[in-house]
């Protein structure tokens, strides 16, 4: 894991996902929170909640580049020096660690204000969870289209650009229960602190239900290409 974190942060492949989150940043602050401290509150809360929706693709793109960095003789003497799952392990532990640290970061400042003006713990914390879930899902689909799977990266980009608009386009519909509830959590979290603590348990369960899916996924695909 430490080598391949390492490697990533040496390369150029690292300034991708991170100028696309400061592009991204500096769209959704460019009207900073304001108003009263009831306001500024139910802005963060809300904040937080698109920020995590909108993040997914990068954190996405950020999980595949960190897989594909890796070039492919080296990953294949990791498979025969550690053994084919402690490899696969690996590279996904550390590419879930580096997209949390990144999803992290970008909620600083929503998170510091709803802490500032002072939203309670009890709302606090399942926002903090609800933005990992959402970097752990992005990981698995990063995984699902890096070079491991997808060799072109053409194909990659649009295949992992393509999954996140139909699961937004999906989750207006009747289908929504095999997304990624971002829609869901965005409204919640547009609707105030309690209707995004009560909806928070069947997002989180709907999203790790579509990691565990997608990694599956991604680990028998992977082991029939070793």
């Amino acid at each position: 894991m430490r080598f391949q974190l390492e490697g990533y942060a040496r390369s150029a492949r690292i300034l991708h996902p991170v100028l696309a989150f400061m592009l991204l940043l500096a769209i959704v602050f460019s009207s900073p929170l304001g108003g009263t401290p009831a306001q500024i509150r139910s802005g963060a809360l809300t904040t937080i909640g698109d920020l995590t929706a909108l993040s997914f693709p990068i954190c996405a793109w950020a999980a595949r580049g960190l897989l594909d960095n890796e070039p492919d003789a080296q990953r294949h003497i990791g498979v025969i020096a550690l053994g084919w799952s402690r490899a696969t392990a690996c590279g996904l532990i550390a590419a879930a660690g580096f997209t949390a640290c990144l999803a992290l970061v970008a909620s600083v400042y929503p998170l510091a204000a709803a802490v500032l003006y002072g939203v309670r713990p009890s709302v606090l914390l399942p926002a903090i969870g609800l933005i990992l879930l959402s970097a752990l899902a992005a990981t698995a689909l990063g995984a699902l289209t890096s070079r491991a799977i997808l060799p072109s990266p053409g194909w990659s980009v649009l295949v992992l650009l393509g999954v996140y608009v139909a699961d937004l386009l999906l989750g207006l519909g009747p289908l929504r229960i095999l997304t990624v509830p971002m829609i869901e959590w965005m409204g919640a979290a547009g609707r105030g602190a309690s209707a995004f603590t009560s909806g928070l348990p069947w997002f989180a369960l709907r999203t790790l239900a579509w990691t565990a899916l997608a990694t599956a996924l991604y680990v028998r695909l992977r082991r029939t290409r070793a």
